[in-house]
């Protein structure tokens, strides 16, 4: 079940019908919406709603626990908090990790030994996601940023938001746990906006990536083999990432869009960032939400920039680290995290970082950012570092090889094209987001015009289907 299927259209039928007939702040509303979000959650595997619930339980017991305990007791609150913090990273790292673990056991010591040979596990979906959340509600407690819920339901209902419950956004319950008491009328203004969420979600999901993905699928292992094609990984790793940017932020802006329907506001997740000008910028603009409880509950625990430039180093190094297995149980996703890692701190060392730059400056490491992410991108698809460093190394070789023979030197012309056409839309919605503090936010005529084209592209070209990607994380 996910959002583009009907068995989900259905769930959310019911969802919206609850909310139109019942009090907004009752509890019934709250039950409903609770059981609803464990039936989307249990659809993928039944069992594994045991999980979740482990999880939420743990996270509740815990901040009501620390909030009873007397500052006096500082050793008992920390013990809470940190029983919770390893009950929670001790299920993702099971679940996510343990066969990873496993497979680089192994391969240390030869490839032979069976007795670290596990199981095929299958990752419960959306376990990165609800379980960073789910801790930052407990971890927000201990800090005395938020008092501890009495209600169970309504921690339960937070952690399994089903709109965002299997990718993002992450949602803090500083954000969210105050809206169950928010009485809201229904109001044209929200529906509206809620239903240009949806359909801007959709046509960067259905029309943009899974075509753009289509195209990616069928020629990346030729791409990645032994015969190289001239034009064709560099394209494909643009593609790739285009194809990333759509699905990902196809996925939040429905997230959004069906959260205003039920009338909860979810955070941005996405703001256009390949108009970065800088690394830092750059995280600061994709998967915000991540990027934000990265440096909340990692980046500033470990010691943020307060213990001297090298420590300010180290740490960005280490969070970036984090983020990339945090993406995938592989070291091809390490590999991608220790690259990023490297940047951000070493435009931190330089100073390209600063917003003050100079244009002569700033213009070329822009494209040293762009460049960058996108040749990282071989291996955050790759399966393996013998494929993902082939598309970069030929990737490069295109880039220095651009002014011969360009990148319609690929084969199959009209796939290319496609390819190029499909992105010539992502540019369309970045140059949108720069015209925006010259010339206004879009008005309601320009949303509704963009909205019905892009409904009328939803309904009339056929789609592949295709899962949303961030589904595996």
């Amino acid at each position: 079940m996910n959002f583009v299927s009907f068995s989900f259209a259905a769930l959310f039928a019911v969802a919206l019908l609850l909310r139109l007939t019942t009090k907004r702040r009752s509890g019934f509303f709250l039950l409903a919406l609770l059981a609803l979000s464990w039936t989307f959650y249990a659809w993928h595997v039944p069992s594994y709603l045991v999980l979740i619930f482990v999880s939420t339980l743990v996270d509740y017991c815990a901040a009501r626990g620390i909030e009873a305990l007397p500052p006096e007791r500082p050793r008992a609150r920390r013990l809470l908090l940190l029983a919770s913090i390893g009950v929670n990273v001790g299920l993702l790292g099971f679940f996510k990790y343990a066969g990873f673990l496993a497979e680089t056991t192994r391969h240390l010591l030869g490839g032979s030994d069976d007795a670290f040979s596990i199981p095929h596990i299958v990752l419960p979906i959306g376990i990165s996601f609800y379980t960073f959340q789910s801790m930052s509600y407990t971890i927000d407690v201990y800090r005395g940023k938020l008092k501890a819920e009495k209600s169970f339901l309504r921690v339960a209902t937070y952690v399994a938001f089903f709109p965002q419950l299997v990718a993002g956004p992450i949602v803090r319950a500083t954000d969210f746990l105050y809206q169950f008491d928010r009485h809201r009328s229904i109001r044209a203004r929200v529906w509206s906006q809620g239903a240009y969420l949806v359909i801007r979600g959709l046509f960067l999901k259905v029309i943009l990536a899974d075509h753009l993905g289509w195209v990616v699928d069928k020629h990346w292992d030729r791409a990645a083999g032994e015969e190289a094609v001239p034009g064709l990984s560099l394209a494909l790793l643009v593609f790739f990432a285009g194809q990333l940017f759509c699905d990902f932020a196809g996925y939040s802006s429905i997230a959004r869009g069906l959260a205003y329907f039920l009338g909860f506001r979810l955070p941005v997740n996405f703001d256009a960032p390949y108009l970065a000008r800088s690394f830092t910028e750059f995280w600061r603009r994709w998967h915000i939400t991540l990027s934000s409880w990265m440096k909340d509950y990692l980046y500033i625990p470990f010691g943020g920039n307060r213990r001297g430039k090298l420590r300010a180093y180290c740490n960005l190094f280490l969070v970036m680290l984090i983020s990339g297995l945090w993406h995938g149980a592989a070291w091809t996703f390490v590999a991608w995290g220790a690259l990023h890692g490297i940047a951000v701190a070493l435009e931190r060392m330089i100073g390209t970082n600063r917003a003050e730059r100079s244009l002569w400056l700033a213009a070329p490491w822009a494209v040293v950012v762009q460049l960058t992410w996108i040749l990282s991108m071989g291996w955050f698809r790759a399966e393996g570092f013998e494929s993902g460093n082939r598309m970069i190394t030929r990737a490069l070789a295109d880039l220095s090889d651009l002014g011969r023979t360009g990148l319609y030197q690929a084969f199959e012309f009209a796939d290319m094209s496609l390819g190029w056409f499909l992105i010539a839309f992502v540019a369309v919605f970045h140059l949108r987001a720069w015209l925006a503090p010259h010339v206004g936010e879009s008005t309601a005529l320009e949303k509704a015009a963009a909205a019905g084209a892009m409904l009328a592209a939803v309904l009339s070209f056929n789609v592949t289907g295709q899962q949303f990607i961030y589904f595996q994380f």
